[in-house]
């Protein structure tokens, strides 16, 4: 992949971020000044990896819910309502470039099942990167009136009144919604997404 293709990834993902006013929520006046805080694009993710074919720019600045209202993603809670599974699963807090998986491969089976299969550099997706997942690639989701329907589980966060309950972003009649649902539950539209880190350059 080419520097120029390189920039042209780097610039349609901020671009759509700030097409949804995150830069001007964090008080940038320009697109250019907010580019400024992106991260270059890492080098592994320059070729093609089957196993994570998604790479997304996680933003978590502005925490999730603020993120849900400017994505028009459909979510009662607020920055409280989920915490992290693990300390390895701890949110971002600066832009970062991930590559996933949207869970697909995962249907039908709990997320305690997925957890406990993870890779070692495998990490479950948070609810913040999921939605960050749907913003850049809304095809990560499809509803249940379609062929592959699919709801992303993602395990990275649970739900702080009831740590069984992890986090899950689904379609309903063109509306992306956060929600959550039991662990130990196996769902034939639900799977379990997950990334690898990027590395820096």
């Amino acid at each position: 992949m080419s520097d120029t293709t390189n920039k042209s990834i780097r610039t349609a993902q901020a671009k759509r971020f700030w097409d949804m006013g995150v830069g001007r929520k964090l008080g940038k006046t320009s697109f250019a000044a907010y580019l400024t805080d992106i991260p270059k694009v890492p080098a592994d993710p320059l070729t093609d990896d089957t196993a994570y074919p998604y790479f997304i720019l996680a933003e978590p600045r502005l925490g999730l819910k603020r993120l849900c209202e400017l994505g028009g993603v459909v979510f009662d809670g607020n920055d409280e309502t989920f915490i992290a599974y693990d300390k390895a699963h701890r949110e971002f807090t600066q832009p970062t470039w991930i590559r996933i998986q949207d869970g697909r491969k995962n249907r039908n089976r709990t997320v305690r099942d997925c957890r406990k299969s993870f890779g070692k550099d495998e990490r479950g997706l948070t609810a913040l990167q999921g939605v960050c997942a749907y913003l850049q690639h809304p095809t990560v989701l499809s509803e249940s009136t379609q062929a592959d329907a699919h709801v992303m589980d993602l395990s990275g966060s649970v739900r702080r009144a009831g740590r069984a309950d992890a986090a899950s972003l689904e379609l309903w009649d063109g509306q992306p919604e956060l929600l959550c649902h039991w662990d130990g539950i196996a769902l034939p539209l639900c799977g379990a997404a997950s990334r690898r880190d990027c590395k820096a350059l």
